[in-house]
């Protein structure tokens, strides 16, 4: 499902095309908006598939000139707002029980463990 903020990418092709589909006969019900249909796609999800691929391509494309057209940020405002940016914990004086690097390992044999039971 394409998100909510990809739904101007979205609309335009939407509103030209549509499905052939035996529940909604007639134009408007799936795309066709706008009256004058350019092209038919042979079933709901062909129109679903090709109105994904044209609005990530449309999001892709305005995500790549916002970002040659715009000035970089500053470092000392990304800081504690990017990883390579923000300075890491040291856990070394902490118990083995607090450490993160214990419990990860914890994590993954759970999680492994549930994945062979439940296979």
């Amino acid at each position: 499902m394409l998100s909510a903020d990809c739904l101007p990418a979205r609309a335009p092709l939407r509103s030209i095309t549509a499905a052939l589909c035996p529940r909604a006969p007639q134009v408007g019900i799936k795309g066709g908006w706008l009256g004058h249909v350019v092209h038919t796609y042979p079933s709901e999800m062909a129109q679903n598939f090709w109105t994904a691929i044209f609005a990530w391509t449309a999001c892709f494309v305005v995500t790549i000139l916002v970002s040659l057209f715009t000035r970089p940020q500053e470092e000392s405002s990304l800081k504690g707002l990017v990883y390579s940016l923000t300075e890491r914990p040291q856990t070394q004086h902490l118990p083995w029980y607090q450490r993160p690097e214990y419990w990860r390992w914890v994590a993954l044999a759970i999680v492994a463990l549930l994945n062979i039971i439940f296979m």
